[in-house]
């Protein structure tokens, strides 16, 4: 069957399915309106591991392919950690954020606290302790040379979460605990 038409008229959306469709449009653009600012402030860091992972890599990089020593030091007043020669001239810049501004930097939280530690060789009876005092093993610059490093680890405070992490000197890659 055909159905019949009315006089002329055409077929449209009623008034009030416009108003129906124009506030659902309206409510899920109050939602992404809402999350966009979550959105930017995520977007405006990258997690302190990563960065320091790259830094470790261009460090290990900026010592073999110029022959000379590089070090690696984290700068807590900017959340960066930097690559430096000899000199003290900068090699390379790893931020964690990309603009550290005022809000951040109050926020104790929100600053990343790192610390390297060289590990000692191991001695005793089971090669298992080390007779070096932990003051004695703190570093302040982890110093590359040809392309290796002292043993080292870092250890990273961030947004209450603590992650202790331990460099092979001479890939520069993260070493693998026993238990993963």
């Amino acid at each position: 069957m055909i159905p019949e038409r009315r006089g002329g008229s055409s077929r449209a959306f009623s008034l009030i399915e416009v108003l129906l469709v124009l506030a659902l449009v309206g409510i899920l653009a109050g939602i992404v309106a809402g999350n966009a600012g979550a959105f930017i402030t995520g977007s405006n860091f990258e997690p302190p591991e990563r960065v320091l992972k790259r830094a470790v890599l261009d460090a290990v990089y900026f010592s073999s392919e110029r022959k000379r020593a590089s070090y690696l030091t984290y700068l807590e007043q900017n959340a960066t950690f930097a690559v430096t020669d000899l000199g003290g001239n900068v090699l390379a810049m790893h931020k964690v954020y990309e603009k550290f501004d005022k809000s951040i930097r109050e926020d104790e939280n929100l600053v990343p606290k790192v610390t390297f530690r060289a590990v000692g060789p191991l001695a005793g009876a089971d090669g298992g302790s080390t007779e070096y005092d932990e003051e004695h093993l703190e570093l302040t610059r982890v110093a590359f040379h040809a392309g290796c490093s002292i043993p080292f680890e870092a250890r990273i405070g961030f947004r209450g979460e603590v992650t202790e992490m331990s460099f092979d000197p001479f890939s520069g890659y993260v070493l693998k605990d026993e238990d993963e």
